[in-house]
This record gives structure tokens, C-alpha cells and sequence, in this order.
């Protein structure tokens, strides 16, 4: 669908909602490409070395396509056998979110000022509160600190379930969803397909998930920190009030004398995701996620 139609479409249903249909189109229809965007904060470097996650260039990729279904999946597989991560460069370049995930007018008319939505206040899920407040007050929240560069107090629309209104802007590959075309990459069983947005200096602390996870990023720019899983007690997880799959350890100033098995952590894998980008993380990874400017992103979780 063109931007121009796709606009018009949502503005006919909610016209009330806005000033000015001029004023709407306008602003939902890109200025410049995000991929000439470049992130605006470099991440707090990692305590020790880091290695590359592999990667794969897909732009010529079309998620609408059989046969791009295909080769994304014979690109995959490998990296889902042998459970590694693997970075997915530009997968998500043509997808309908990467243009209009960037307005905030296009969330407003798209899913609706009144819709609830869960917060984290504090720059982490394991220290601050999680909140229920209206969606519109959330992105009033967000242009305040877009436009003054940041905010003192970190608020993150973290790990909601994915608006029904925008499910289509991002296109589910067919291995995450459909048990018959699956290629060998899990059942093609889908468990969730979520919602993360935030200002810039939001954290998701060092943690594992129990399913293999496809994290998409639309907006925005994030570092990503991976660790193998393990049998060794070097995450110190599930101590100090934290989750039994969440870390008590800060991993960009960790400290040693609290936490002294940290030091026999492995090397991780480090990458950063642009506009566009997809990371297989496999199931039981540790991942510590940072994002490094006003963010959009998505996640699918499958078996």
C-alpha cells in the first residue's frame, strides 16, 4: 500500500482526532530515509572483549515473497541448529513500519489515544515500577524527550503485546508461524509478537528468554550484549529480588566485589541494530539491550 492511500485510510477513520488532515499526511510521510540515520549516542563500552555476531545482508529481501521466505530461511537455518545468534542486516527495509513507526501522529490516529498501555518507569524492569496509563499520554511523554534530546526520568513502553491496528506494518516470517512451512526452523508456532518504545538510555538488563526470539528494529538504534548459556553461576541471576532469569549484575560497570563470579562470564557477542535490522537471538541467551536514541522496536517469540 503507498504511504499517501495508507494515510488517507487511517485518517478517514479517525478524523476527529487531529487538527488537520494536511497537517497528518504531512507529517506521516517520510522526510528521509532511515537508513541515512546514524546512532546519536555511542553505547558505555563493555568491561572485557567482545566478539562480532555473524551477519547476513538482506536487503533485496521481500517478506510477501514465497521465494524470499525461502532464501531467508535457508539463510537462518544454519544459526538455528547450531543455536547461534545471527544478525539479519536490513530484513525489515521495505516493511511499512520502518516508514511510518517513525511519526508519532501515525500511532496516535493508528491505535488511539485512549488505549491502555503497561510502562516501566526507572531505566530497567528490575528497578522501577511497572504502570498502566493511556497511550496518548505515553507518546506526549516521548515528545517531550525527542525534542529535547533525552529525559531525566527514563519511562519505557516495554514488552506490550503488538497493536492489533499495526500488525500488518511488520510481516512475520512463515517459520514463526506456520507449522507448515516451517523450513526446520522450530514447529512454526507463534507465542507472542511485541511492543517496545522508548526514549533513548532505556535498558533491558541482562536476562534470558525460554524461546528462540526474533528482535526487530524500526526506529532508532540499539547495542545488543549476548552470552552463551551456561552452567556456571557467573550471571549471579535470580538474587537480590531479581527474576531467576534476570541478572543482578550492572554489566557496564559491574561490580566485582558484589558479585565477584561475573569475572568468569564468557565473551559475548556485540552488535548494534539499525533501522531495519533483525537478530536471532536463540532460547536461553543472555541478551542485555541498550538502546542508544528514541527507539521503536519488535520482538517474535516462537517455537
Amino acid at each position: 500500500m503507498t504511504y499517501a492511500i495508507k494515510c488517507s485510510s487511517i485518517i478517514c477513520r479517525n478524523a476527529g482526532k487531529l487538527r488537520s488532515n494536511r497537517r497528518c499526511i504531512s507529517s506521516l510521510l517520510p522526510s528521509t530515509h532511515p537508513f541515512n540515520s546514524v546512532p546519536q549516542l555511542a553505547p558505555p563500552p563493555y568491561n572485557g572483549k567482545t566478539q562480532l555476531v555473524p551477519t547476513s545482508l538482506l536487503h533485496h529481501i521481500h517478506l510477501d515473497n514465497v521465494h524470499h521466505q525461502l532464501e531467508l530461511a535457508n539463510t537462518l537455518r544454519p544459526y538455528y541448529q547450531s543455536q547461534t545468534p545471527h544478525l539479519l542486516r536490513h530484513l525489515y527495509a521495505r516493511c511499512d513500519a520502518i516508514y511510518f513507526w517513525r511519526s508519532l501522529d501515525y500511532w496516535r490516529v493508528a491505535v488511539g489515544e485512549d488505549t491502555d498501555v503497561e510502562v516501566e518507569i526507572g531505566q530497567s524492569y528490575n528497578k522501577g515500577e511497572r504502570v498502566t496509563m493511556h497511550f496518548g499520554a505515553y507518546l506526549d511523554y516521548l515528545s517531550f524527550c525527542i525534542e529535547r534530546d533525552g529525559c531525566k526520568y527514563v519511562a519505557y513502553l516495554a514488552q506490550n503485546e503488538l497493536f492489533p491496528q499495526v500488525q500488518n506494518d511488520v510481516p512475520i516470517p512463515q517459520f514463526c508461524c506456520d507449522p507448515k512451512a516451517s523450513h526446520d526452523i522450530g514447529k512454526g508456532m507463534l507465542y507472542h509478537k511485541m511492543l517496545w518504545m522508548g526514549p533513548r538510555h532505556t535498558v533491558s538488563p541482562l536476562h534470558y528468554d525460554p524461546l528462540d526470539n526474533l528482535l526487530i528494529q524500526i526506529v532508532g538504534w540499539k547495542r545488543v550484549l549476548l552470552f552463551p548459556p551456561d552452567c556456571t553461576l557467573w550471571h549471579h541471576a535470580g538474587v537480590d529480588g531479581n527474576q531467576y532469569n534476570t541478572s543482578a549484575v550492572d554489566i557496564e560497570n559491574p561490580d566485582y566485589d558484589k558479585y565477584p563470579d561475573f569475572k568468569l562470564a564468557p565473551v559475548p557477542f556485540e552488535c548494534t541494530l539499525g533501522p531495519g535490522d533483525a537478530l536471532f537471538i536463540p532460547k536461553k541467551w543472555w541478551h542485555h539491550v541498550r538502546s542508544l536514541d528514541w527507539s521503536v522496536s519488535a520482538n517474535i517469540w516462537w517455537r
